[in-house]
């Protein structure tokens, strides 16, 4: 299920608030469950989120568990990220992964760590070749923002943790007669955008996946595409 947390996203400006998504697969039912909690106000946010898998994906993954934390400023409803952690434990392994946002000398630091029980197996540090404002999570809040009234195209942005391509995110927003794709996921009256990251999510071929949007900004559901296990994994908004 790595990435479709980074789907589950809001455009609001000012709130406090917990969500909770459900992750199924055809056949399999319910595979995981998503909690996200936001605290934004009109200068900063702050964003918390954890994965758990369930059933059959929870054997599979060797209970794999993923906990992330986004932090930055807002400037014109925009997300400006200044620091970003992701830390993912299964089996005996456990990963950290930082990106730490220096606006004044426009660089971006990653660090990535890894041990399997007591032993370390990477403690790695460096910069990347570009500077961006959006991380993994506040890309999605920016995408909604500054697209939402877009004609149907084609849009790049740039993104950390992105770096195995170039750090370029491929956004499709359909025209209103494939806007009707969202019907699939069992909502209705929202905005439907693709992303496409190139990376290999449950490993899909491309990474792409299917947001459904509401006026809220809140993403009522989410389609990860062409996984290796099942033709697509939904997170669904229950609460």
């Amino acid at each position: 299920m790595k990435l479709i947390i980074f789907s589950l996203l809001l455009g609001s400006t000012i709130f406090a608030q917990t969500l909770t998504y459900d992750v199924k697969a055809p056949l399999f039912g319910t595979i995981g469950k998503v909690e996200v909690n936001y605290n934004i106000d009109s200068n900063s946010y702050d964003i918390t989120a954890s994965m758990y898998t369930s059933g059959f994906a929870k054997r599979l993954s060797g209970n794999r568990i993923e906990h992330y934390h986004s932090y930055g400023k807002v400037a014109n409803n925009i997300y400006k990220a200044k620091h970003f952690k992701q830390d993912t434990s299964f089996k005996d392994k456990k990963t950290l992964l930082e990106y730490i946002f220096d606006y004044p000398n426009k660089t971006i630091s990653k660090i990535r760590k890894k041990w399997r029980g007591s032993q370390t197996l990477e403690d790695k540090q460096r910069a990347l070749k570009f500077f961006t404002y959006n991380d993994l999570f506040s890309v999605y809040h920016n995408i909604v923002v500054q697209l939402k009234n877009k004609s149907s195209g084609t849009y790049n942005v740039k993104v950390a943790g992105l770096e195995s391509n170039a750090g370029n995110l491929v956004i499709k927003v359909p025209t209103i007669k494939q806007q009707e794709e969202a019907k699939s996921l069992g909502v209705n009256n929202v905005w439907v955008f693709h992303i496409i990251t190139h990376k290999k999510i449950m490993k899909s071929k491309n990474g792409e996946i299917i947001f459904a949007v509401g006026d809220d900004g809140i993403a009522k559901a989410v389609r990860v595409l062409k996984t290796a296990y099942v033709n697509h994994i939904d997170a669904i908004l229950v609460r």
